[in-house]
């Protein structure tokens, strides 16, 4: 097999400083590279080369044995560069991460991967997984941690090598819901692989035909775009009282072309009322318009961002949705502002998607005293419980690039990466597969006792698990009570503003108002958002 390494940093480094866990990132030099299966093939079929980890030493670093057919295999690909715990033990329970952590949106992809983390540590702190029944090896977490760089193509590439040739029984991601759904279908559905994402939202995975092998631990965005139409009477109300006599509110919605923009711009725009009336009745004809700006993934039809902010900034509406990722915030909604030309300024309302360090930059590069910071409110799946702030305390501490724990799937990834180790513990000696992992999850809902995520709870969890009785999970994002048919749980969904941080716009975080969506009501008034974020009263 060709030398798979030109070059290893080994170590946590300035991203990560979390005490015993091994983690590298390799830098490939991807034109030397090749897949160990294909070279491993000359051996013949059938002639298994390993039995042990230490079997595969010198194919190289990063090699293990495939214990399903006795190959060995590499660890690393160009995507899957990032090798966290000790992967030569071989009673290790081999993990695979598909986010995008390179790239555009690397801002959205690097806490969810920190968090993951973050709960391989918590495992790591207690002695790692309880053995199998019978045995008495304790077994470490390995992640296999794969860029898929925001893109189709190198996400499918990625999954492939995790679900194929490492052999992986799981994969958390992807973050966003086009990638997911591609991954799901092309890859680890066929492959038998359980797929959990920490962040994907689209109405669409609901109902996708996957063996129940697709779960989430973020909720669908019907519940999101519930929380947008219950949140917009306190919008409109502001709209009328900044700007005198006036009768009619107008409202655009622009949002990304993929399965999220698309799936929440039209679930929103069934439930929102507005003037008195739905949005979608002839009444508000002249007041409602939807622009979809296309998908910035899609490389055969590249977004048309200029006709969708001109047509926006023609229409010179009250309030503007922006429903997609990073490209909200850089192209968007940074376009609008500079083309637009009406007296009074939008009020912008945004998702989980664009709850990304470039709304603060933006901010700060555009309009650093202005009132734009005022502007901007959105939404994001989540809990202000003490399971979250327990969460958000530990990733600060733990921490050090500067990303933040209130970014949308954060807490989500942490959450994902207990449910697949509690999991494994919970199928007792059946073989680690996705389709028995997924069967383990059914351990983990009510009707049961409530423990809480994170390492204080983590042995009496695997003992209840190990007894074979179940254990009621409550996470950092949320109670996750699964929905066992759908693989998904309701959530909360909380509003968040953009506060001011040392007399400057800071990070996006989640304010004290929240969508209640048990009750189905909004939980809190403008006057605690104007609180909250330090807007005019």
């Amino acid at each position: 097999m060709a030398t798979v390494m030109k070059k290893l940093v080994c170590g946590l480094g300035a991203a990560l400083t979390l005490g015993g866990v091994v983690a590298c990132d390799a830098l490939l030099d991807v034109s030397s590279y090749k897949v160990a299966a294909a070279s491993d093939d000359d051996a013949g079929p059938d002639v298994a080369e390993c039995a042990v980890n230490a079997d595969c030493t010198s194919k190289g670093e990063y090699n293990v044995c495939r214990k399903t057919d006795g190959k060995c295999v590499s660890l690393l690909s160009p995507d899957c560069a990032r090798i966290v715990g000790d992967y030569k033990d071989d009673n290790a329970i081999l993990i695979g991460s598909l986010l995008p952590t390179a790239g555009p949106d690397q801002s959205s992809g690097l806490p969810i991967q920190n968090s993951i983390e973050l709960a391989i540590e918590d495992f790591r702190s207690v002695g790692n997984v309880a053995p199998r029944p019978g045995t008495t090896a304790r077994r470490p977490l390995v992640l296999v941690g794969c860029n898929d760089n925001s893109e189709n193509a190198t996400a499918i590439r990625a999954a492939r090598h995790l679900a194929t040739e490492v052999g992986v029984p799981a994969i958390i991601g992807a973050a966003f819901s086009g990638i997911t759904i591609a991954v799901a279908n092309e890859v680890t559905i066929p492959a038998g692989v359980l797929l959990i994402s920490p962040s994907a939202t689209s109405v669409a995975i609901t109902q996708l035909a996957d063996n129940g092998l697709v779960w989430r631990t973020s909720p669908s965005d019907v519940i999101q775009a519930d929380a947008h139409a219950t949140l917009f009477p306190l919008i409109e109300q502001r709209v009328k009282a900044a700007n005198a006599g006036l009768e009619k509110v107008n409202v655009a919605i622009a949002h990304k072309g993929d399965a999220y923009g698309s799936g929440l711009a039209q679930t929103l725009t069934t439930k929102l009322t507005m003037n008195g009336e739905p949005a979608i009745d002839v009444g508000n004809e002249p007041f409602f318009k939807v622009f979809n700006y296309g998908d910035p993934d899609d490389a055969a039809k590249p977004p048309d961002y200029a006709t969708a902010i001109s047509g926006i900034v023609g229409r010179a509406p009250h309030v503007v949705y922006l429903f997609g990722t990073t490209e909200a915030i850089t192209q968007m909604m940074k376009g609008v502002e500079t083309q637009w030309t009406a007296a009074h300024r939008p009020i912008y309302l945004l998702a989980d998607g664009a709850l990304v360090s470039e709304v603060t930059d933006l901010l700060n590069d555009v309009e650093p005293t202005g009132t734009l910071r005022k502007r901007i409110l959105g939404t994001v799946p989540g809990t202000s419980s003490q399971a979250f702030k327990t969460f958000r305390i530990l990733y600060q501490s733990r921490v050090n690039d500067g990303t933040s724990p209130d970014i949308g799937g954060t807490a989500n990834g942490y959450d994902a990466l207990y449910n697949l180790a509690y999991a494994a513990v919970a199928i007792g000696d059946k073989p680690l597969t996705g389709s028995n992992l997924k069967d383990g999850f059914a351990k983990l809902v009510p009707p049961a006792p409530l423990l809480a995520v994170g390492a204080q709870q983590i042995n009496a969890a695997f003992q209840a698990l190990s007894a074979g009785q179940s254990i009621d999970f409550a996470g950092a994002s949320g109670p996750l009570d699964y929905d066992l048919t759908t693989g998904e749980a309701a959530s909360d969904i909380q509003i968040w503003c953009v506060p001011l941080a040392d007399g400057k716009a800071g990070a996006g975080r989640a304010t004290s108002v929240f969508y209640d969506a048990a009750g189905e009501k909004l939980d809190g008034t403008f006057a605690a958002l104007a609180s909250d974020c330090q807007l005019d009263p």
